[in-house]
């Protein structure tokens, strides 16, 4: 199970989405859009996968689960609390 997190420096839900994470075990691939060399090629990756998902970003962090779009920390946050095995749906 892995988790990719897009975010960017000084985002406190992109913090807590990272941390949450690891509260669970959960391996967590954490894709800074402020990282100074790699940023910008995370946005457009980030934008892409979004599109394919059928939406426009228009915040952060962005949580994709197993290649699901998740969402936000908050639905993140739900997904855990309602799946069995994390990400792959409900109970």
């Amino acid at each position: 199970m892995s988790v990719v997190i897009y975010g960017r420096d000084e985002c406190q839900w992109c913090d807590r989405a990272h941390e949450l994470a690891h509260q669970h075990g959960i391996e967590v691939k954490y894709k800074s859009l402020s990282d100074r060399f790699d940023g910008a090629a995370y946005r457009t990756e980030m934008f892409a996968e979004c599109k394919t998902a059928g939406f426009t970003p228009k915040t952060v962090p962005q949580v994709f689960w197993n290649g699901k779009h998740i969402g936000g920390f908050n639905e993140f946050a739900l997904e855990i609390e309602n799946t069995r095995n994390f990400g792959d749906g409900p109970f």
